[in-house]
């Protein structure tokens, strides 16, 4: 069985053999590329030059006369426009939720090029349907007209009068912040594929692309731009495609998978044939492991690789088994879950900077500045705050004495709120305890923070692995609120905004950072997300947290445009995003000989424990007998391990005090006959031996 990108690298090398090198191939994903290239290279026994590997992204902006704009500039950008446009006074704070939302609306409109007049107009009128939309189809104006008849009649309501309100003034929004972002040659995603799509419209050919064949490969859903770009470079004969389309199941008009598949091979048809392979479902080993734990999951993943690999086996055919995690949380546990005979492995999604130890440092200091009060000497910091910042693993192992001696002071002395003055014993509690009076100062206090720990980590074994590892997660933080800084001080004019909402943005913009690992990304075992599997094909597959809500996902984006006037538009719905997930779950395990589906059967809180709907899919509309394996995890408590003191001479000297008189005489309490009633040993432990309680606040 050989994988999809495979077939199509030989049936271009047969048919052009060095001449490929004179095309442009086009893939969803940059992965899928590097897989392309890597079948080249084995199918030829000679030196080729490589043809060039694009996403459908990169095909965008190579051509585009704009730069694509900071999306948290963009944001600021958005509050003054609608400050201005709807001549309000409401806070940063209060517009950055649905300001995101805006963003991301604008940018849709944009990929599915839709007139914004006409989607952002007050249909306060029913009649204005038939002047304003002709150009819709009578199931579109249906739409709309059901939208607006069932909302505009019932003003009456707070939630609707706002929605009005904010409806009225999108457009003149949408439009100015367009004309701002042009004007300084700058522009969003979407207003790209826009700008480039028009362009092939208006029949303004790219120089760049003059002279290219461009071959997309892999593709699916294509959105209105990426269509038009197919269709402008298809009427140009510039353009081939491949779509996998190859299992049944892709095909059946029953499942949301196929959705696409008629119009995209209709539309686009393939200049070469590709031969067809697939593995029927009866010739599939499919199995399913409910595990009642999220980490616990890993473990199975373990036993299956450890059969699946046993020590010997060559290290070639790693790269034919890829782990799957819709959960991207388990990817540190699972890295400690591979088996040792397996040396090598690829992590596609990078180590993400929201789980390491520095995000958990500065959730601290975030607690820190934002638990502190003002009294007349000056700001006080709470006292289980600087516990937590002590404590962190970066300052109680680099300052264990000034760590040890803060701490007792504060429990000794019970106190709960310290003046700063009393922390600052070295150069870094000088920064880790100055007050921050104004949320604007947040991101200079926590850029000294990690410069000073950069610094630090130099002085002090800096070429140590750890140490190498921790220096790079701290530079890809300070390099994200370093930017955000030069952000915030290329406003035209100051905004203010609280310090929860600074927060928020400080972890908005470092929760997609991650940092790459560093090797060979076509060798060993891969380690991927659900979209980094796309175009790429595998012997085995382990999918983990195969529960329905995580695989598919039921977290719909927000968005300010309601369903009806979506579903007319043609902006992308819930069906729309149902039919993608399906796609790339029927695709991916069309060429699997193997498939392990692993899913966490916990039925506690909001977790169900409900095995994904494809799992049902294929039980009961294709009819497979897929075995369940349940791992159950036997826990039994410890044997009673008693403790007992024997009645040594050393002891009954000590319990003679109690008997004899003089000065060193002892004498029972009532409460301590008590103890002794309640609990002989506990007597003996905090009467007879003086143990006391640890100390604390």
């Amino acid at each position: 069985m050989q994988p999809f990108l495979y077939r199509v690298a030989q049936t271009f090398l047969n048919e052009y053999g060095d001449g490929i090198r004179s095309f442009s191939f086009v893939f969803p994903n940059r992965r899928a590329g590097l897989f392309f290239q890597r079948y080249l290279s084995a199918l030829t026994d000679k030196p080729l030059f490589s043809p060039e590997i694009l996403t459908i992204n990169e095909c965008f902006t190579s051509v585009s006369h704009f730069q694509t704009a900071d999306r948290l500039s963009n944001l600021f950008r958005l509050y003054r426009i609608f400050q201005q446009q709807g001549k309000t006074d409401e806070t940063f704070d209060t517009f950055v939720f649905w300001g995101e939302m805006l963003l991301s609306d604008f940018d849709e409109v944009d990929k599915y090029r839709v007139d914004a007049r006409q989607l952002f107009t007050n249909v306060t009128e029913l009649r204005e349907l038939d002047r304003l939309f002709n150009v819709f189809s009578e199931n579109q104006i249906e739409a709309i007209r059901s939208f607006w008849s069932n909302f505009v009649p019932v003003p009456e309501g707070k939630t609707q009068e706002n929605f009005m309100a904010t409806w009225k003034i999108l457009y003149p929004v949408y439009e100015q912040f367009h004309a701002e972002l042009i004007a300084e040659g700058l522009a969003t995603d979407g207003m790209i594929c826009r700008e480039v799509t028009d362009r092939l419209v208006r029949r303004e050919d790219p120089e760049e692309w003059e002279g290219k064949q461009f071959v997309f490969v892999g593709f699916n859903a294509l959105n209105p731009c990426e269509k038009e770009l197919l269709l402008q470079l298809q009427k140009r004969d510039m353009a081939d495609f491949y779509w996998d389309y190859e299992s049944p199941e892709l095909r059946e008009t029953e499942n949301p998978a196929s959705l696409f598949f008629a119009n995209n091979i209709h539309v686009f048809p393939s200049k070469l044939k590709v031969p067809q392979e697939y593995i029927p479902f009866d010739q599939k080993e499919i199995t399913l492991t409910a595990v009642p734990s999220t980490v616990g999951q890993t473990r199975r993943v373990y036993e299956i690789l450890d059969q699946l690999y046993p020590t010997g086996t060559a290290d070639e055919s790693w790269t034919k088994t890829a782990v799957v995690l819709p959960d991207e949380g388990l990817l540190m546990p699972l890295l400690h879950a591979i088996p040792q005979q397996i040396e090598k492995i690829n992590v596609t999604m990078g180590y993400p900077l929201q789980v390491t130890p520095v995000a958990g440092f500065m959730e601290h200091l975030f607690e820190l500045q934002r638990r502190k009060r003002d009294f007349q000497g000056g700001a006080r910091f709470y006292y289980q705050n600087i516990l937590s910042v002590l404590h962190h693993q970066y300052i109680s192992g680099w300052f264990a004495a000034d760590v040890q001696r803060i701490s007792q002071d504060i429990i000794r002395n019970n106190k709960i709120y310290i003046d700063g003055a009393e922390l600052r014993c070295n150069s870094l509690f000088n920064l880790l305890f100055a007050p921050c009076q104004q949320p604007s100062e947040l991101p200079d206090y926590l850029l000294a923070i990690l410069k000073s720990l950069q610094t630090f980590i130099h002085n002090h074994d800096g070429e140590n692995s750890d140490n190498r590892l921790t220096s790079d997660i701290i530079y890809a933080y300070y390099s994200a609120i370093n930017r955000m800084a030069g952000i915030f001080a290329d406003q035209p004019e100051r905004i203010n905004m609280g310090f929860e909402t600074l927060v928020r943005l400080v972890k908005q913009l470092t929760a997609g950072i991650t940092i790459p690992f560093i090797g060979e990304p076509l060798n060993g075992l891969q380690l991927m997300g659900v979209l980094e599997t796309r175009g790429i094909d595998f012997e085995n597959l382990i999918i983990t947290s195969f529960n329905e809500g995580i695989f598919p996902s039921k977290n719909p984006s927000n968005s300010f445009i309601p369903y009806n006037l979506r579903r007319a538009f043609g902006l992308p719905t819930y069906e729309h995003l149902d039919a993608i997930l399906s796609y790339n779950f029927y695709r991916i395990i069309s060429r699997a000989k193997k498939v392990f589906f692993i899913y966490d059967s916990r039925t506690e809180g909001i977790q169900t424990g409900e095995v994904s709907r494809f799992y049902q899919q294929l039980k009961y509309h294709y009819g497979l007998e897929i075995p369940q394996i349940n791992v159950d995890y036997d826990i039994a408590p410890n044997n009673k391990n008693d403790i007992e003191v024997q009645k040594t001479p050393e002891i009954m000297q000590k319990l003679q005090q109690y008997l004899i008189p003089g000065d060193d005489a002892r004498a029972l309490s009532a409460s301590s006959i008590n103890t002794y009633l309640d609990c002989p040993l506990r007597f003996y432990l905090t009467e007879v031996e003086k143990t006391a309680d640890p100390d604390e606040v």
